[in-house]
């Protein structure tokens, strides 16, 4: 009786423990993150559905400067997006068309650390795994949602960046994002948010 006493005194001190650690880590990271002034980062996004068994594979750029200013460059196929506070640029290069349409919000690919911010009041934190370089931190929504059952995120140990988020439905499809080559705070020209439709451009608007 006393062994099986002591095992639940420390059992129940490990999870205090675990919690504690979860804590630090996404407030070192959501720190990180509140005192940047810019965002640039080359990534890897794959987009797997589990219905078809189909996986797509992207590549692309993000340049992002706070609070609303941002570029998403799309490899193959070709896609930019450009965005502000009021307005959202969709750009077909290949289909020479361009899309205006109201500004809603910055993508959480733009701004990676909106899972983690007040996540005590939306999430259950876990941690997966802690690696030698990184650590990885499940959070399951506290109430249902019809957008994700999951998401897991991976810190960096040293700088705690965010260099890779996934996010799962209920069906089990999966949208998988790697950030490499992350750079907080570097220089970015005001061009780089600036979009004015090539000649010949088909514009539509929203």
């Amino acid at each position: 009786m006393k062994n099986a006493t002591l095992c639940s005194l420390l059992c129940a001190t490990a999870i205090i423990l675990s919690a504690s650690e979860i804590d630090e880590i996404i407030e070192k990271t959501t720190k990180k993150y509140e005192n940047l002034t810019s965002f640039y980062a080359e990534y890897e996004q794959i987009l797997c559905d589990e219905l078809t068994g189909t996986c797509r594979d992207f590549e692309g750029k993000i340049y992002f400067v706070k609070p609303f200013s941002f570029r998403l460059e799309v490899k193959s196929p070709q896609q930019i997006y450009v965005g502000d506070s009021v307005s959202l640029w969709i750009y077909l290069p290949e289909e020479k068309i361009a899309r205006k349409q109201d500004f809603v919000q910055v993508p959480f690919q733009i701004n990676p650390d909106i899972f983690l911010k007040d996540y005590h009041e939306r999430f259950k934190a876990e941690l997966m795994e802690e690696a030698e370089k990184s650590y990885l931190i499940s959070l399951t929504p506290t109430d249902e949602t019809d957008i994700y059952e999951k998401i897991i995120v991976r810190i960096n140990k040293e700088k705690y960046a965010i260099e890779e988020i996934t996010i799962r439905d209920e069906v089990g499809s999966e949208n998988k994002i790697y950030f490499k080559k992350i750079e907080l705070n570097k220089k970015l020209s005001k061009k780089l948010f600036e979009f004015h439709p090539p000649e010949g451009t088909q514009v539509d608007e929203y």
